[in-house]
């Protein structure tokens, strides 16, 4: 996930155009001289915005944000302080290292920015939201269970969903006011071993998937797998499947 081509592909997918502010300009890799894993991205009027991972470190889940894709200026975080536990606090031989937040979902809904992410350090699924992403304030609530590398989306009919999980891609829908799994809803998996049509040997299968629609009638799935070559060197597999009108199918 931390790779540029996943990022690449992720834009041409979304119908984004990579333009610098002169046409005769040239872009060079990397974009932010930074450690960016696990992006999501979401386009606001003529502004792009990103949100990513910043594991054990407070304040965590950085937001970005670009007028051009190229050159991008941190704005805000989603949250202070993750969650007030031993872990956290370093107590009792404890500690959260490579743990605390990981890949999150930004997403923009009837004028409110949804900037959601989960924790083994806590054990749940966390929730951030607010009117103004520069400035805040930020409201923030919290679910169990922890929906692993999940991504918000909300359906053209008003029902809100989350699609989680690695390898095998799993759906659920979530209440109105996501504070929580909608009772009854059916913990389904839409698509098994989604990594498979990438590699045969991933190491990591389809993580950190993005649901995304593109336009109306168009959703797309887009989850990158991570493979070994030579037992040492990772690449990104990037995985685009289009998926039903509806998520849940059929």
């Amino acid at each position: 996930m931390k790779h540029l081509i996943f990022f690449t592909v992720l834009l041409a997918v979304t119908g984004v155009t990579l333009n610098a502010q002169s046409k005769e300009a040239m872009t060079h890799n990397p974009l932010i001289y930074s450690d960016v894993p696990d992006i999501a991205l979401v386009r606001v009027g003529d502004t792009y915005y990103m949100s990513s991972t910043t594991m054990h470190m407070s304040p965590g889940l950085p937001i970005m944000k670009s007028t051009d894709l190229v050159n991008w200026e941190l704005v805000s975080y989603a949250y202070d302080t993750l969650t007030d536990n031993e872990k956290l606090r370093l107590e009792n031989g404890q500690n959260a290292y490579g743990a605390g937040s990981w890949a999150s979902s930004i997403r923009y809904h009837n004028d409110v920015f949804y900037v959601t992410t989960f924790s083994s350090t806590s054990g749940k699924t966390h929730v951030y939201t607010t009117r103004d992403i520069e400035n805040g304030p930020w409201t923030a609530s919290e679910f169990s269970p922890m929906l692993h590398d999940h991504t918000l989306f909300f359906d053209d009919d008003g029902r809100v969903y989350m699609l989680y999980g690695g390898g095998d891609i799993r759906l659920v829908e979530l209440k109105a006011d996501l504070s929580g799994i909608m009772p009854g809803s059916e913990d389904r998996v839409i698509i098994e071993n989604a990594g498979a049509v990438a590699a045969e040997k991933l190491m990591l299968h389809a993580e950190g998937s993005q649901l995304v629609k593109h336009k109306v009638g168009t959703t797309y799935l887009i989850s990158p797998g991570r493979r070994t070559i030579c037992g040492r060197l990772l690449c990104t597999v990037p995985i685009i499947l289009q998926v039903p009108t509806k998520p849940c199918g059929p």
